[in-house]
C-alpha cells in the first residue's frame, strides 16, 4: 500500500499544481484581441499591456515598473511588490500592492478590490473601481517609538542573554539530532559514510543548495501558480539544515568516542557531538562573521551530503 502512495504522489502534487494555476474564476470579454497571454510573473524592468492585448489569469511582479495601457485587459489580479503601476484599461480581479506607487487613470476599470500596504495611490476622478479601497497598516506602523522598548530590544544583545539564547538553542539541536537519530538511524548512517568520503564535494555541493535553494524558493513564492512548489522547496530546506547538523555531529560523535575507545551507540554518539559543536559555535558567535562562517560551512557540507546520499536513500558511495 506505500508503495502505491509513493508512485501516485507525483500525480497529486500534479493535480494540486494545476488547481492552484486556475485560481481566478473566468472571464467571458466579449473585446476583440491581438494577442491573448497566460498569466505573468514579473522580476525588474518594464513591461507594458498595449492596447488590444489581455493577460488570461494574473500578474505578479517583483520591482517592476507595469503599464496597462488604454484598451488592455487583465481577466485576474494583480500583485505587485515594490515597484510602480500605471493603469488605463480593465482589471477584472483585485489589485494588491505593497511599497511602490500606483496611478489609476480615469480611463481604468477596476472590478474587484485595490489591498495595499506602505504604498502611494493616486485615482483619477472618472476611475471606474467596483470593489473596496483597503489600505493595511504594519504592527506598531506610525506608533511614536518608545524608548524602554527600544533598550528592552537592546537588552536581547546583551552577553548574557546571548548566552541563554545559545544555550536554549543548542539544548534543541541535542534533542532534535537525537530524535533524528533514533527515528531514522539507517537514513543518518548513509548519510554520515557520504560525508566521510566525500567531505570537499559534500561542501561544494552543499554551498550551491544553501544559497541557490532560498532564491529559488523565494521566487517561486512570490509567483501565483508555483507558489507550492515554494513552500515544498523551503521545508524541505529547512529539515535538510536540521539533518545536515545531525549528521555532522555523529562525525564529530565518533571521533570523540573512538579517541576516548568509547563504545557507545548512535545516539550517544550524536549527543556527544552536538553538545561538542553547541559549544564550539556558541564560542565563535561572539566573534563577528567567525561564527556565521561556521554555522554556514557545518550546514552545507551536511546538505552536500544529504544531496549526494540522495536524502539517505542510496548506499553508494559516489
Amino acid at each position: 500500500m506505500k508503495s502505491i502512495w509513493i508512485k501516485l504522489l507525483p500525480l497529486i502534487l500534479i493535480i494540486f499544481l494545476f488547481s492552484a494555476c486556475t485560481e481566478y474564476a473566468p472571464i467571458s470579454d466579449s473585446g476583440q484581441y491581438d494577442e491573448t497571454f497566460p498569466s505573468q510573473f514579473l522580476l525588474g524592468d518594464v513591461y507594458v499591456l498595449k492596447d488590444r492585448e489581455r493577460i488570461d489569469g494574473n500578474i505578479a511582479g517583483v520591482g517592476t515598473k507595469l503599464i496597462i495601457e488604454e484598451g488592455a485587459t487583465v481577466t485576474g489580479s494583480i500583485s505587485l511588490i515594490g515597484g510602480q503601476m500605471e493603469i488605463l484599461g480593465k482589471v477584472y480581479g483585485d489589485v494588491n500592492v505593497f511599497a511602490g506607487t500606483t496611478y489609476i487613470h480615469d480611463t481604468s476599470m477596476i472590478g474587484g478590490d485595490i489591498n495595499q500596504i506602505k504604498h502611494n495611490l493616486e485615482i483619477d476622478p472618472g476611475a471606474h473601481v467596483a470593489g473596496e479601497i483597503n489600505t493595511f497598516t504594519l504592527p506598531n506602523e506610525g506608533n511614536i517609538v518608545d524608548t524602554k522598548e527600544v533598550t528592552n530590544t537592546f537588552d536581547w544583545i546583551r552577553p548574557s542573554a546571548w548566552i541563554i539564547f545559545e544555550f536554549v538553542r543548542n539544548l534543541s539541536l541535542i534533542f532534535i539530532n537525537l530524535l533524528i537519530v533514533f527515528l531514522f538511524k539507517i537514513p543518518t548512517l548513509r548519510v554520515n559514510r557520504t560525508l566521510k568520503h566525500n567531505m570537499a564535494v559534500s561542501w561544494g555541493v552543499g554551498l550551491l543548495v544553501f544559497f541557490a535553494l532560498p532564491f529559488v524558493s523565494l521566487v517561486l513564492l512570490i509567483s501565483i501558480c508555483l507558489s507550492p512548489i515554494g513552500i515544498i522547496l523551503i521545508l524541505t530546506f529547512l529539515l535538510a539544515n536540521v539533518w545536515a547538523w545531525t549528521g555532522i555531529s555523529l562525525i564529530i560523535g565518533n571521533v570523540i568516542t573512538k579517541w576516548l575507545k568509547l563504545d557507545w551507540a548512535e545516539e550517544a554518539k550524536v549527543v556527544v557531538g552536538a553538545v561538542f559543536l553547541g559549544l564550539i559555535s556558541t564560542s565563535l558567535a561572539f566573534i563577528p562573521l567567525i561564527g556565521l562562517a561556521l554555522n554556514v560551512t557545518v550546514s552545507a557540507v551536511g546538505i552536500g551530503g544529504i544531496v549526494l546520499s540522495k536524502f539517505g536513500t542510496s548506499e553508494k558511495i559516489s
